[in-house]
């Protein structure tokens, strides 16, 4: 009868293995993008010139002016994006936190840039102080990248301590070590 009853609990051999979450959706950063997008037909901020009145510009404004400004602002927003959305086909799981950690990096530039601007865009010195709130709100898409980005991070380390934990353990050997034996 003493057979008959097993203990229904875990063994203490093997480590206790955390349930699976659902995974994160691969396109909530492609939504964040949208949103970013969706502000560069608004109106980011005012320009001064001494040939004139104030101007206002819009965010695709910013993006066209210059050819070497939109090819790093692209550069800014998209590569999170991307690299969100090939790690998700990556098995490798340091390549995956490596991948996370280079798109905070770059989220958080892209955050910057767009603090930076949402500051200076209401032109702060001249008495035409205006709110643009395509800036703060491009700012905020971008931010909540970074947190998709560091939250994702936090699951590639989790993940690869769970794959530490279920690794089976080297046995060692209680036999002390032998000494060389002296020419």
């Amino acid at each position: 009868m003493a057979d008959e009853q097993q203990t229904s609990g875990p063994s203490p051999d093997v480590p206790e293995i955390p349930p699976q979450k659902p995974r994160r959706s691969p396109f909530r950063r492609l939504l964040l993008l949208a949103l970013f997008a969706l502000t560069l037909p608004f109106e980011w901020g005012m320009r001064s010139s001494c040939q004139g009145s104030p101007r206002t510009y819009t965010g695709i404004e910013v993006l066209t002016e210059n050819p070497s400004n939109g090819i790093s602002i692209a550069v800014l927003f998209l590569t999170p994006v991307l690299l969100g959305l090939l790690q998700h086909r990556i098995r490798n799981a340091i390549a995956r936190l490596l991948m996370e950690l280079a798109s905070a990096m770059f989220a958080s530039l892209a955050t910057m840039y767009c603090f930076v601007n949402a500051i200076f865009a209401g032109d702060l010195g001249s008495s035409h102080n205006r709110f643009f709130p395509a800036p703060w709100i491009a700012t905020l898409a971008s931010l909540l990248t970074v947190i998709d980005a560091c939250q994702g991070a936090v699951e590639r380390i989790r993940d690869l301590v769970t794959e530490r934990k279920r690794r089976p353990t080297m046995p060692t050997h209680d036999e002390p070590a032998k000494p060389s034996p002296e020419p």
